[in-house]
């Protein structure tokens, strides 16, 4: 794996940026409903037209994983990372909002009121359903999301060219890459506010302390992107496995140590931070779903002999 750029590359993340800086960021998200937004159907038009919501289709999975990661980090109320990463590996014409869940699962769900398709992965099947328009309620919620209840929804018809193991791999990519956006738009703003905030006649960000927790924020985010694009780029189930298990367990300290970081400030709705944090335990949540990632891990690179 080279682990530069391309010229491609960057200009596809120039491009998203230029999207993102138009179409999303917090701003955004408070003209959509603050801490209930509305699903973005003009950021997802414009990542679509843009074909940034093809790559992987065009066998470019890497190049998706950057374009969700920008998104994440830019706090994009949009499933581009469904769309992108999940999307091609169902045999299905997807143009909409996607929702995944594991199959059994009821209730609450990212993007559901808002789904084309809704997914639901077994251990020996894929199924997808395509509800119809304002059939699955809206339920209130302060994760940076819109969702939808899916309790009365079926679980919808089998999809013949969907292989199991390689959608949950994917999913478990896809979720990975969120967090990881969403760590690192945190990220960012903290060290803005260390960099900007006074104490004692200096910044907070010059003191040891705040320097060496940050700094392990910075290194935890950096595996867990590294371990998202390999496993994007390599398409392996222990890989995504993995993957999703060090973005969860970065997650964590990122979440805490951010708002330990911003004091009182950061426990403020005014202030930006929950909009990236608040995702954070969502996401590792529906990480969950998948199934324990990190035993997922382990039992795929040292599986027990016979």
């Amino acid at each position: 794996m080279d682990f530069h750029l391309d010229s491609e590359q960057r200009a596809i993340l120039d491009a998203v940026g230029t999207i993102n800086a138009r179409h999303a960021g917090a701003a955004r998200i408070r003209v959509l409903g603050g801490d209930e937004p509305s699903y973005d159907h003009d950021l997802h038009k414009h990542l679509r037209e843009a074909g940034f919501l093809d790559l992987a289709a065009d066998g470019r999975p890497l190049d998706a994983a950057l374009v969700a990661e920008a998104v994440a980090r830019e706090l994009g109320v949009v499933a581009a990372a469904y769309q992108g990463l999940v999307a091609p590996c169902l045999g299905i014409e997807v143009e909409g909002p996607i929702t995944i869940v594991a199959a059994g699962s009821r209730g609450p769900a990212r993007f559901a009121a808002d789904a084309e398709v809704v997914v639901t992965i077994t251990d020996g099947c894929v199924r997808a359903v395509r509800p119809r328009p304002g059939s699955v309620t809206r339920v209130k919620s302060r994760l940076g999301w819109p969702i939808g209840d899916l309790t009365d929804l079926d679980d919808g018809e089998p999809l013949a060219d969907a292989h199991p193991d390689e959608v949950l791999a994917r999913w478990r990519v896809a979720l990975a890459i969120e967090l990881v956006g969403s760590m690192s738009g945190a990220l960012d703003l903290t060290v803005a506010h260390v960099s900007d905030r006074k104490q004692f006649g200096r910044p907070i960000g010059s003191f040891q302390a705040v320097q060496h927790g940050l700094a392990k924020c910075a290194v935890a985010i950096e595996g867990a992107r590294w371990l998202a694009y390999e496993a994007a780029w390599s398409g392996e189930w222990a890989a995504a496995a993995t993957a999703l298990a060090a973005s969860v367990r970065a997650a964590e300290r990122v979440r805490r140590d951010t708002h330990q970081f911003t004091g009182a400030l950061g426990f403020t709705t005014e202030y930006d931070l929950h909009l990236w944090t608040m995702r954070l335990p969502a996401l590792a949540i529906e990480a969950g779903t998948t199934g324990a990632a990190a035993t997922a891990a382990a039992a795929s690179r040292w599986p027990t002999s016979a």
